[in-house]
């Protein structure tokens, strides 16, 4: 529709206000929140379009958001931009009623606290839950409405749970023998089970949790027991001993590659070296008795 053919219709705060209050009684409690958002984003809009200081660009952000903003969060700044421009709009409810609110409303959480957002979960199992009887286009359920389903940002769950560090699965594969010539009907096995009993991702962890992160073969193979999925020591080193023998060709050619450097340079300094600890301990002892002596 183009903007000469929209009828403007001038109202004051007050009738808007009136107007609402007037619609009240005869809308349903749901349809009637719905058209007090409308009322107050337009009035909202009005007055941030009334700001002359306001660019376009602040504007595009304070109606639409960020891609990574809530709409929650896009209201209320709006809200706020639009009563610093034209003054506070004050509801026409009572002071008891806006105390009331007051108390009923949560208080926001404080940003932080160690949460991250679903995003950084990248390495987490990814599940998708359609919805069980509806999808896009199927007109509305609710009782009185007429209107259709679209698609809007799914609900996202972050669960995190424990597990072993190395699972394990137990495959049962079916088969059937036949009674008079005695051949075996297996079923078949899925591409992705392998062939092998560890498979790389097994050899990796293990040698991440070893020489990655310092947590020896007798302690992981104790874990790995008490949480029901045994893996001896030595099947931990057996296991890695192949994996490396894959690797070896590579870790050759990174130390060839690093004998044409100019420059080898090495930083121990976080490391701990345990007898100069002990020479620096005598040393303030003896600093610590000859000043005593001295007083």
């Amino acid at each position: 529709m183009k903007s000469r053919e929209i009828e403007q219709v001038d109202l004051s705060m007050e009738e808007m206000w009136a107007l609402l209050e007037h619609a009240k009684p005869r809308l349903e409690a749901s349809y009637y929140a719905i058209l007090e958002k409308v009322v107050k984003s337009t009035i909202s809009m009005t007055a941030l379009l009334e700001n002359k200081d306001l660019t376009i660009e602040e504007l595009r952000r304070l109606a639409f958001g960020a891609k990574s903003e809530k709409l929650k969060k896009v209201f209320d700044e709006s809200e706020e931009a639009a009563e610093s421009a034209s003054g506070k709009v004050d509801s026409p409810s009572s002071e008891v009623d806006q105390a009331q609110a007051a108390e009923e409303e949560p208080k926001k959480k404080r940003k932080g606290h160690g949460r991250k957002a679903a995003s950084e979960y990248k390495g987490a199992e990814k599940i998708h839950i359609p919805h069980e009887s509806l999808e896009a286009g199927d007109p509305c359920p609710e009782p009185g409405c007429t209107g259709k389903l679209y698609v809007i940002e799914p609900l996202v769950l972050v669960r995190v749970v424990g597990q072993a560090p190395l699972g394990g699965k137990v495959i049962t594969v079916e088969q059937l023998r036949c009674g008079l010539c005695l051949k075996v009907f297996k079923a078949a096995v899925p591409e992705d089970v392998g062939t092998e009993k560890y498979d790389e991702s097994a050899a990796a962890m293990v040698a991440i949790l070893r020489y990655g992160t310092g947590v020896p073969h007798n302690r992981l193979e104790d874990l790995q027991e008490n949480l029901e999925i045994p893996l001896p020591s030595s099947t931990q080193w057996d296991v890695v001993e192949r994996a490396g023998r894959l690797v070896a060709p590579a870790y050759e050619e990174l130390i060839r590659q690093a004998a044409q450097g100019d420059v080898l340079h090495n930083d121990d300094t976080p490391m701990t070296i345990l007898s100069v600890i002990k020479e620096l301990k005598e040393k303030q002892k003896k600093e610590k008795g000859k000043r005593c002596d001295d007083g």
